[in-house]
């Protein structure tokens, strides 16, 4: 089986809500020489890695990956592993 994990600093948690429900995605800075800098948003589903989430933290999230008029959306489908930090 297949699996897709993005690893990465955090740069940013944010909050959305819609008709009362709160949606948290955790913001991923991703460089390539195509595209220059983009932002890669993953969308944390998991309440008890939406307590632990934190700006810079280190985390490898398991992903499934869906397609919308040529969008990328990332969402979480497993457990966070968080890592410490390199310095």
């Amino acid at each position: 089986m297949t699996s897709i994990t993005i690893n990465g600093k955090i740069i940013s948690i944010l909050e959305k809500s819609y008709e009362n429900k709160k949606t948290v995605y955790a913001q991923f800075l991703m460089e390539s020489e195509a595209k220059g800098m983009e932002i890669i948003k993953v969308k944390i589903i998991k309440e008890e890695d939406i307590l632990k989430l934190e700006k810079d933290a280190v985390v490898s999230i398991p992903v499934s990956i869906a397609a919308v008029n040529g969008n990328l959306y990332y969402s979480q489908i497993n457990t966070i592993k968080f890592h410490k930090e390199l310095k």
